[in-house]
């Protein structure tokens, strides 16, 4: 490890922020897609919008646990390139998309480009001195909000130009672009020396996370607050189209704005790390989120609704960061890459749960919907409290090891 770890982290918030100026097209403006270009009507978008999104991620969820021990035993290059040539190919279907099925069969699509970020992310960890993991991870985090601070007013502006159709051609080629960059300059790790299988693998890693408290707690609070980020990226758009006079330029602003405090909060969010990973914070922050994601459901100012979804980022921005560091505090390091790169299992998860749980009680209303995700934080504040508790104790297991390895005689003579 030296300073090519800043290298490999820029190239790394590069690309992402491609791949995240595409994806978050396809969130943001697939409302309006399905409004003006398919002819919906309101009540069909809030039903189809819901439908599309947890078919995405019943795809993704299944494979969820297995892309870190793909990448771990083969090559972690061809695991997050894969991401960005499928998603072009999603984008060139909803370019050409004569009705909702091949929309559908878009977001389907779409659900074999999830774990990508966790990989990036696990590299990024082992590729990085401990000291500086911290502001490492961060950065890479940072990338996705700053691809939302620029997509919205991106797209209101493609929107104008070339239509919406055109916008997901553009996207298309972004797509391309960040395939090409990783497929030929981005480091490989060496592969893994384990002999087991990839599924034996994987379930040595589910063991070893339910096994431990500080980890089980770690992956339950994630599913919660990436649930109900879930929850509010689906259904913020639909609240923005039905309170706005003209939709598309709100959606640009509101989540233009959002992703920029976002991503200024993402980065300022490696200062919460600590030798515990920050977890202490992590209740706090969802208490936050519990105030921002009511507002959100309740309000009827669309600038209301800005000044919510801003303070609503703050958790966004944070969580993420806080979770992934503890688990590069609580986790040995030779266990980092595979126990990292299975964070898309409760992701995946929650962005399927949460979501289907939102589409049930849609037709009572979108904010009724929303307060599924002010309930998911509800418990990730509640989680977050008890992965703050047995922190001590595992970190203190790992001292206890360490030691047994630097003292191999002492360890094998017993007590």
């Amino acid at each position: 490890m030296n300073d090519n770890w800043r290298v490999v982290n820029g190239l790394f918030v590069g690309t992402t922020i491609l791949q995240g100026l595409s994806f978050g097209h396809a969130t943001a403006y697939l409302p309006l897609y399905l409004s003006t270009e398919l002819g919906m009507t309101p009540a069909e978008v809030s039903s189809w919008t819901g439908i599309l999104y947890v078919a995405m991620m019943g795809v993704a969820f299944p494979l969820a646990p297995f892309w870190g021990a793909l990448a771990e035993r083969y090559s972690r290059r061809l695991v997050i390139v894969r991401s960005q040539y499928i998603e072009m190919v999603c984008h060139l279907l909803l370019v050409f998309a004569p009705n909702v099925w091949w929309v559908l069969a878009a977001r389907i699509l779409l659900g074999l480009t999830f774990g990508s970020i966790a990989v990036v992310i696990a590299t990024q960890a082992q590729l990085t001195p401990r000291k500086h993991v911290g502001t490492a991870i961060a950065t890479v985090q940072a990338a996705m909000p700053i691809a939302a601070s620029i997509g919205p007013p991106m797209g209101a502006f493609l929107i104008d130009l070339v239509g919406i159709r055109g916008m997901f051609l553009v996207d298309a080629l972004l797509s391309l672009l960040g395939g090409l960059v990783l497929t030929f300059l981005m480091p490989d790790v060496p592969k893994s020396e384990r002999k087991a299988s990839v599924l034996a693998r994987t379930g040595q890693t589910i063991a070893l996370v339910w096994q431990r408290p500080a980890l089980r707690w770690n992956f339950i609070s994630l599913f919660l607050s990436i649930g109900s980020r879930a929850v509010v990226e689906v259904y913020l758009p639909v609240r923005i189209t039905q309170i706005a006079d003209d939709p598309a330029s709100m959606i640009g602003l509101i989540l233009g704005v959002t992703g920029l405090v976002t991503a200024i909060a993402t980065v300022a969010s490696s200062r919460l790390v600590d030798e515990q990973g920050g977890i202490r914070w992590f209740t706090p922050i969802m208490l936050v989120g519990i105030v921002a994601t009511v507002g959100l459901a309740v309000i009827q100012d669309v600038w209301l609704l800005l000044v919510f979804s801003c303070l609503r980022a703050l958790p966004f921005a944070a969580a993420a960061t806080i979770l992934v560091s503890h688990l590069t505090r609580v986790v040995p390091h030779a266990d980092q890459t595979v126990v990292l790169s299975l964070t898309p299992l409760p992701r995946n998860a929650a962005m399927f749960a949460l979501p289907m749980l939102a589409v049930a009680v849609a037709p009572f209303g979108v904010g009724i919907a929303m307060a599924i995700g002010a309930l998911a934080d509800l418990g990730g504040a509640i989680t977050g409290w008890l992965a703050r508790r047995t922190t001590p104790a595992e970190l203190l297991r790992l001292r206890q090891r360490a030691d047994g390895h630097a003292n191999p005689a002492t360890t094998a003579a017993g007590p």
